[in-house]
């Protein structure tokens, strides 16, 4: 009967603290939130060129043959990010975080055609494509939304 008591109480704890981090919309979070995989894709942002968009209401992003261009921009919240296929590939456009913003999926995104998305939270919003890469290495992006 002790080690069932134990047992229960070592789970309660688990679960109490596994509830315990906070992240912004974006999966950049405080330290004790993000999950690696994430952390490492907004560092990647971090140290690489981020060209400001901040004056703009509308900014296009370009999918080109396993890239994003630009790769990593900046916007002003409320800022509508128009995805574009203009390589030869089909390509997607996933969040890191899951459910950071809505996907554009592969089915949707053949040459040629375009998808939208509008950031109304702050935070550091990394992608990539899952065809041509991995969240940190190959087809990948960030979104910085600021205030």
């Amino acid at each position: 009967m002790k080690k069932l008591t134990i047992g229960a109480a070592l789970a309660a704890s688990v679960l109490l603290l596994a509830g315990c981090g906070e992240s912004d919309p974006g999966g950049s979070s405080s330290d004790d939130g993000a999950d690696d995989v994430t952390q490492q894709a907004i560092d990647l942002m971090n140290e690489g060129d981020v060209v400001s968009e901040t004056g703009e209401s509308e900014v296009t992003v370009d999918a080109v043959d396993n890239n994003f261009k630009p790769e990593y921009i900046e916007i002003k919240k409320g800022t509508k990010v128009n995805f574009v296929n203009d390589g030869r590939n089909v390509h997607n456009v996933l969040p890191v975080a899951e459910d950071a913003f809505t996907e554009i999926p592969a089915d949707d995104f053949d040459p040629g055609d375009e998808g939208a998305v509008t950031f109304d939270e702050v935070g550091d919003f990394p992608y990539y494509c899952s065809l041509h890469g991995t969240p940190t290495k190959g087809m990948i992006g960030g979104i910085r939304v600021v205030e």
